[in-house]
């Protein structure tokens, strides 16, 4: 059974699982090519909680499972749905709709097609916990990079040339997608990921959007402050980048030299008052 959702997003199939109501999304490019996945397999491990990440959990990056084996045609991360901030303590992974799991599905299907490092996505799966429940779950699936470390465990042993060269694609990625009209919502610094060739990664489209034209300038400055808050805290923390690295961030996603200085200044005035706030959000957090 396959149905037209939107443009880029069908409904591949429908599946129950005891008391479960099931249903898996896929972009349309994953139409043209085998759909033999053991979604049903998966499905069965995830709601088992097999190959849960639990070192992950810990971390605070939540339900992240990984699977592999001869049963899937790649090693897989699902990545299960979940609200932040207080409204997580109360609704936990609970959702009133899948819309914004396809909405992700969406965007990331675009930043695949605008050839901007990021993981192979497979599809969504949507978990109905009874048949009257008014409440969905939702996970994300892709493929996953094999090798590769979050950006900030690889600052932690990379050399000076190594953190430039890093900083300088990530610049030049988030200038591609803004002129592309993609706000990346949680652009921090745990979202992107290093492959063993030292190419980065950028994941979880969460609550992106897309525009129809090139992103404006306060739309860009909000997303630059936010890529800067998740650097300064990482940096707080012990973390190792430096005023060089940052300003070859900002050089590669502002060539333009009068350009770069009128977001220079832009960028620094900003962040000196917002400190104010995230420094005690931080500390209020950690009590």
């Amino acid at each position: 059974m396959v149905s037209e959702i939107s443009q880029d997003v069908y409904l591949l199939k429908s599946l129950s699982l005891d008391d479960k109501s099931c249903a898996v999304y896929v972009p349309s490019q994953i139409l043209s090519q085998d759909t033999s996945f053991p979604w049903s397999i998966i499905l069965e491990k995830i709601l088992a909680g097999q190959g849960l990440a639990e070192s992950l959990v810990r971390l605070g990056r939540g339900g992240i499972f990984f699977f592999s084996g001869d049963q899937l045609p790649f090693p897989i991360v699902v990545r299960q749905y979940r609200h932040g901030g207080l409204w997580r303590s109360l609704s936990g992974p609970r959702f009133f709709s899948e819309q914004r799991f396809l909405d992700e599905l969406k965007i990331h299907t675009q930043v695949m097609e605008l050839s901007l490092p990021t993981l192979e996505v497979v599809g969504v799966i949507v978990v109905k916990e009874k048949a009257k429940s008014i409440f969905v779950n939702g996970y994300y699936v892709t493929r996953r990079l094999s090798d590769s470390v979050g950006l900030p465990e690889f600052l932690a042993s990379a050399g000076a040339t190594s953190r430039l060269q890093i900083a300088g694609e990530i610049g030049t990625g988030l200038r591609k997608l803004h002129k592309h009209g993609i706000f990346y919502t949680d652009m921090h610094v745990k979202n992107i990921l290093v492959g063993p060739e030292g190419k980065i990664c950028f994941i979880d489209f969460d609550k992106a959007k897309q525009f129809n034209a090139p992103l404006s300038d306060r739309r860009r400055r909000a997303n630059l402050y936010r890529f800067l808050r998740s650097v300064e805290k990482y940096c707080c923390r012990g973390g190792k980048l430096t005023d060089s690295d940052r300003s070859a961030f900002l050089i590669a996603y502002e060539p333009d030299p009068k350009k770069y200085l009128k977001l220079f200044r832009q960028l620094g005035f900003g962040l000196t008052w917002r400190r104010l706030f995230y420094r005690l959000g931080w500390w209020l957090n950690r009590s």
